[in-house]
């Protein structure tokens, strides 16, 4: 395995035409971040879909990771060489933050500090995942959060709630008073293992159906919804089912304006970008990051079941191909870079 006095390091270069194991330069941290020694990382599912959408694009791809603190750069002084930590990189940056690597920068900003009793894998199946549910929630629909919790259970809709996302989402959530609708299909189970409310199962259902279910499940009572899968048809079958008073609705992918012009005019659509963690909404991540590392060492928040992939880098390949051909479902694959290899 390589060392940091080494400088170099095996990475996973990322492209449209496949994946493939090399050697690359060590990073080095700048000021407000923090190299970090991976010992396990994770897929999301944009992890496949950049370099077909952004071709031509050829990278260390992959922004999930958790390790070990092995360098600090200039003005951090919250984490150490050595301490167990999880954390979110910056994306689209090439190289120097990719999570598909033996070493990953991160900002100070975007790190999650593990305890004791909280395994790698479970570090590393929450960071990008847990802040686009966070800052949909709070930042973008502006509901109680759990520092502050609401005591009339406003009713929030999930759609994707059997998701990574959503079942974060449910449990935010939940922690901060809501009384939680979600939307899945063949991962509802899953959604309820997380303490979902209500769950209204999509298959099988016109968009009119879709929204008299909603309607129904939310006491006619909707306002505000995150539409997490943002698949075709669910935000105008979601924001038809919002009280006439109407309400905001967020979502997590590109929509066309012919899209979003159809809306109700009552209801405002807002975008959740997870990057703002690292610009606009830094602040923010830094607590919720910090919140979400205690109540997982205390056992107060639980993270997607992992599953995994063999080969460690080697196995990137692999868990990029079950991601894209739909293979997955109620579980958040990790690769433990000790097996990877040569190392």
């Amino acid at each position: 395995m390589s060392t940091a006095s080494s400088r170099t390091m095996k990475a996973v270069f990322v492209s449209k035409e496949g994946r493939e194991l090399v050697e690359r330069p060590i990073p080095t941290p700048d000021a407000g971040e923090i190299l970090i020694k991976n010992v396990v990382v994770s897929s999301n599912p944009k992890d496949w879909k950049l370099p077909f959408y952004l071709a031509p694009y050829a990278a260390v791809e992959g922004n999930d990771v958790a390790g070990l603190v092995e360098e600090v750069g200039e003005g951090v002084t919250d984490y150490k060489k050595g301490d167990k930590v999880a954390a979110f990189s910056k994306m689209r940056t090439a190289d120097k933050y990719g999570a598909y690597a033996e070493y990953t920068v991160s900002p100070v900003n975007t790190v999650i500090p593990l305890g004791p009793k909280t395994s790698f894998e479970a570090g590393a199946a929450l960071p990008l995942a847990y802040m686009t549910a966070a800052i949909g929630l709070f930042q973008r629909l502006g509901l109680p959060n759990p520092s502050d919790p609401c005591l009339s259970q406003i009713p929030i809709l999930i759609n994707g709630a059997g998701t990574t996302v959503g079942i974060y989402a449910i449990q935010l959530a939940k922690k901060a008073g809501l009384w939680v609708v979600g939307i899945a299909g063949k991962s509802s189970d899953v959604a309820w293992a997380y303490g979902v409310d209500e769950m209204i199962d999509y298959r099988g259902k016109t968009k009119e159906e879709l929204t008299r279910e909603i309607r129904f499940a939310a006491q006619g009572k909707l306002k505000y919804a995150f539409d997490v899968v943002s698949e075709e048809g669910s935000l105008e079958a979601i924001a038809k089912a919002f009280e006439k008073e109407g309400g905001k609705i967020t979502y997590t992918l590109t929509y066309p304006d012919s899209i979003l012009s159809t809306l109700p005019s009552s209801v405002t659509p807002i975008r959740t970008l997870v990057g703002t963690a690292h610009s606009s909404d830094a602040e923010f991540a830094r607590t919720w990051y910090k919140q979400v590392g205690t109540w997982l060492e205390e056992g107060e928040f639980r993270h997607m079941r992992t599953t995994v992939v063999p080969g460690g880098l080697g196995g990137v390949q692999e868990g990029l191909r079950r991601l894209k051909e739909g293979e997955v479902s109620g579980e958040k694959l990790v690769y433990r870079i000790e097996e990877t290899v040569g190392l």
